[in-house]
Protein backbone atom coordinates (compact mmCIF):
# COMPACT_ATOMS: atom_id res chain seq x y z
CA UNK A 1 0.00 0.00 0.00
CA UNK A 2 1.25 3.55 -0.67
CA UNK A 3 2.37 5.85 2.13
CA UNK A 4 0.12 8.61 0.78
CA UNK A 5 -2.51 8.87 -1.93
CA UNK A 6 -2.08 12.43 -3.17
CA UNK A 7 -0.89 15.92 -2.26
CA UNK A 8 -1.56 19.34 -3.76
CA UNK A 9 1.90 19.19 -5.29
CA UNK A 10 1.19 15.80 -6.90
CA UNK A 11 -2.54 15.14 -7.23
CA UNK A 12 -3.78 12.12 -9.14
CA UNK A 13 -5.63 12.90 -12.40
CA UNK A 14 -9.12 12.63 -10.93
CA UNK A 15 -8.23 14.61 -7.79
CA UNK A 16 -6.83 17.36 -10.01
CA UNK A 17 -10.10 17.42 -11.97
CA UNK A 18 -12.14 17.35 -8.75
CA UNK A 19 -10.34 20.42 -7.41
CA UNK A 20 -10.65 22.11 -10.82
CA UNK A 21 -14.43 21.56 -10.76
CA UNK A 22 -14.76 24.23 -8.08
CA UNK A 23 -14.32 26.82 -10.83
CA UNK A 24 -11.96 28.95 -8.72
CA UNK A 25 -14.93 30.03 -6.59
CA UNK A 26 -13.71 28.33 -3.40
CA UNK A 27 -10.29 28.11 -1.79
CA UNK A 28 -8.98 24.60 -2.28
CA UNK A 29 -5.67 24.67 -0.42
CA UNK A 30 -7.21 23.46 2.86
CA UNK A 31 -8.43 20.13 1.48
CA UNK A 32 -6.14 17.25 2.41
CA UNK A 33 -5.97 13.50 2.46
CA UNK A 34 -7.00 11.63 5.61
CA UNK A 35 -5.57 8.31 4.38
CA UNK A 36 -5.28 5.74 5.91
CA UNK A 37 -8.72 5.32 7.40
CA UNK A 38 -9.88 2.98 10.13
CA UNK A 39 -13.17 1.76 11.54
CA UNK A 40 -16.36 0.41 10.04
CA UNK A 41 -17.39 1.52 6.58
CA UNK A 42 -20.99 1.79 7.77
CA UNK A 43 -19.91 4.73 9.95
CA UNK A 44 -18.74 6.64 6.86
CA UNK A 45 -21.04 5.34 4.07
CA UNK A 46 -24.67 4.46 3.65
CA UNK A 47 -26.33 2.34 1.00
CA UNK A 48 -28.92 3.93 -1.28
CA UNK A 49 -32.02 2.16 -2.43
CA UNK A 50 -34.05 2.82 -5.57
CA UNK A 51 -36.20 5.22 -3.54
CA UNK A 52 -33.23 7.39 -2.58
CA UNK A 53 -32.90 9.53 -5.72
CA UNK A 54 -32.01 12.65 -3.73
CA UNK A 55 -29.23 10.78 -1.91
CA UNK A 56 -27.42 9.57 -4.99
CA UNK A 57 -29.10 6.49 -6.42
CA UNK A 58 -29.69 8.40 -9.66
CA UNK A 59 -26.05 9.46 -9.97
CA UNK A 60 -24.05 7.60 -12.63
CA UNK A 61 -26.81 5.08 -13.45
CA UNK A 62 -25.85 1.94 -15.31
CA UNK A 63 -22.24 2.13 -14.13
CA UNK A 64 -22.39 -0.66 -11.56
CA UNK A 65 -24.96 -2.47 -9.48
CA UNK A 66 -25.37 -1.11 -5.97
CA UNK A 67 -24.95 2.44 -4.72
CA UNK A 68 -23.20 3.86 -1.66
CA UNK A 69 -22.76 7.48 -0.62
CA UNK A 70 -20.74 9.16 2.14
CA UNK A 71 -22.82 10.08 5.17
CA UNK A 72 -21.27 13.57 5.12
CA UNK A 73 -20.68 14.88 1.61
CA UNK A 74 -19.65 18.55 1.64
CA UNK A 75 -17.77 20.22 -1.19
CA UNK A 76 -13.98 19.92 -1.11
CA UNK A 77 -14.35 16.72 0.87
CA UNK A 78 -11.11 14.92 1.71
CA UNK A 79 -12.84 11.52 1.68
CA UNK A 80 -14.14 12.14 -1.85
CA UNK A 81 -10.64 13.10 -3.01
CA UNK A 82 -9.19 9.98 -1.35
CA UNK A 83 -11.78 7.73 -3.03
CA UNK A 84 -10.94 9.25 -6.42
CA UNK A 85 -7.20 8.96 -5.80
CA UNK A 86 -7.54 5.33 -4.68
CA UNK A 87 -9.45 4.51 -7.87
CA UNK A 88 -6.73 6.22 -9.92
CA UNK A 89 -3.96 4.28 -8.16
CA UNK A 90 -5.88 1.03 -8.76
CA UNK A 91 -5.75 1.63 -12.55
CA UNK A 92 -9.25 3.13 -12.86
CA UNK A 93 -10.23 5.01 -16.01
CA UNK A 94 -11.02 8.70 -15.45
CA UNK A 95 -13.53 10.78 -17.38
CA UNK A 96 -14.95 14.19 -16.60
CA UNK A 97 -17.25 16.87 -17.92
CA UNK A 98 -18.28 20.37 -16.91
CA UNK A 99 -20.76 23.01 -17.95
CA UNK A 100 -20.64 26.71 -17.19
CA UNK A 101 -23.46 29.05 -16.32
CA UNK A 102 -24.40 31.99 -18.50
CA UNK A 103 -22.55 35.29 -18.01
CA UNK A 104 -23.51 37.49 -15.03
CA UNK A 105 -23.98 34.52 -12.72
CA UNK A 106 -27.22 33.33 -14.28
CA UNK A 107 -27.66 29.61 -13.82
CA UNK A 108 -25.37 27.01 -12.36
CA UNK A 109 -21.87 25.69 -13.05
CA UNK A 110 -21.67 21.94 -12.77
CA UNK A 111 -19.24 19.18 -13.39
CA UNK A 112 -18.66 15.47 -12.98
CA UNK A 113 -15.68 13.23 -12.44
CA UNK A 114 -16.05 9.48 -12.83
CA UNK A 115 -13.34 6.84 -12.31
CA UNK A 116 -14.43 3.48 -13.65
CA UNK A 117 -13.09 0.55 -11.64
CA UNK A 118 -13.91 -3.17 -11.81
CA UNK A 119 -17.71 -3.62 -11.78
CA UNK A 120 -18.47 0.09 -11.21
CA UNK A 121 -16.37 2.92 -9.86
CA UNK A 122 -16.55 6.17 -7.95
CA UNK A 123 -17.81 9.54 -9.10
CA UNK A 124 -18.69 12.99 -7.88
CA UNK A 125 -21.12 15.53 -9.28
CA UNK A 126 -20.65 19.16 -8.20
CA UNK A 127 -22.98 22.14 -8.57
CA UNK A 128 -21.87 25.75 -8.01
CA UNK A 129 -24.42 28.56 -8.09
CA UNK A 130 -24.65 32.25 -7.25
CA UNK A 131 -27.57 33.70 -5.29
CA UNK A 132 -29.48 36.11 -7.52
CA UNK A 133 -29.74 38.88 -4.88
CA UNK A 134 -26.73 38.48 -2.58
CA UNK A 135 -24.30 37.11 -5.22
CA UNK A 136 -23.15 34.65 -2.58
CA UNK A 137 -21.65 31.53 -4.18
CA UNK A 138 -22.87 28.17 -2.94
CA UNK A 139 -21.80 24.66 -3.79
CA UNK A 140 -23.12 21.16 -3.30
CA UNK A 141 -21.84 17.78 -4.34
CA UNK A 142 -22.88 14.15 -4.50
CA UNK A 143 -20.26 11.41 -4.24
CA UNK A 144 -21.31 7.94 -5.37
CA UNK A 145 -19.66 4.51 -5.33
CA UNK A 146 -21.22 1.96 -7.65
CA UNK A 147 -20.50 -1.76 -7.97
CA UNK A 148 -20.08 -4.17 -5.07
CA UNK A 149 -16.50 -5.20 -5.91
CA UNK A 150 -15.44 -1.60 -6.54
CA UNK A 151 -16.92 -0.65 -3.15
CA UNK A 152 -15.12 -3.47 -1.34
CA UNK A 153 -11.78 -2.84 -3.06
CA UNK A 154 -11.83 0.93 -2.51
CA UNK A 155 -12.67 0.61 1.17
CA UNK A 156 -10.09 -2.13 1.76
CA UNK A 157 -7.47 -0.03 -0.05
CA UNK A 158 -8.28 3.02 2.10
CA UNK A 159 -8.03 0.97 5.32
CA UNK A 160 -11.65 0.60 6.44
CA UNK A 161 -12.54 -2.63 8.24
CA UNK A 162 -13.64 -5.51 6.03
CA UNK A 163 -17.38 -6.23 6.24
CA UNK A 164 -18.04 -9.99 6.44
CA UNK A 165 -21.69 -9.55 5.50
CA UNK A 166 -22.87 -10.17 1.96
CA UNK A 167 -23.73 -6.90 0.23
CA UNK A 168 -27.28 -6.69 -1.03
CA UNK A 169 -26.19 -6.73 -4.69
CA UNK A 170 -23.69 -9.60 -4.34
CA UNK A 171 -24.78 -13.06 -5.46
CA UNK A 172 -22.08 -14.50 -3.16
CA UNK A 173 -20.07 -12.78 -0.46
CA UNK A 174 -16.59 -11.74 -1.55
CA UNK A 175 -13.96 -12.78 1.00
CA UNK A 176 -11.33 -10.39 2.31
CA UNK A 177 -8.59 -12.53 0.74
CA UNK A 178 -10.29 -12.18 -2.67
CA UNK A 179 -10.51 -8.41 -2.20
CA UNK A 180 -6.82 -8.20 -1.27
CA UNK A 181 -5.84 -10.40 -4.20
CA UNK A 182 -7.76 -8.08 -6.52
CA UNK A 183 -5.94 -5.05 -5.08
CA UNK A 184 -2.56 -6.77 -5.53
CA UNK A 185 -3.41 -7.60 -9.14
CA UNK A 186 -4.49 -4.01 -9.87
CA UNK A 187 -1.37 -2.56 -8.24
CA UNK A 188 1.02 -4.97 -9.99
CA UNK A 189 1.34 -2.96 -13.27
CA UNK A 190 2.30 0.18 -11.34
CA UNK A 191 4.96 -1.46 -9.15
CA UNK A 192 8.56 -1.15 -10.33
CA UNK A 193 9.88 -4.36 -11.81
CA UNK A 194 12.76 -6.04 -10.03
CA UNK A 195 15.98 -6.46 -11.98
Amino acid sequence: MPDSLWTHESPTPSVDRYIDLHFGEFPTDFIKSSYPYSGKAIDAFSRCSAKDERRGFDMFPGLGEGCWVPRRDAILNGLTADLLAAADLLQGKTSSSRTSAMPCGIGMDSGRVWVGLLDGGVGVELHVSEHERTNRVRGSQRTTIRGAMAYRVLLEFLGFDYSPRKLYCESVRTSQSEVRATIDKLLAPSLPSSQ
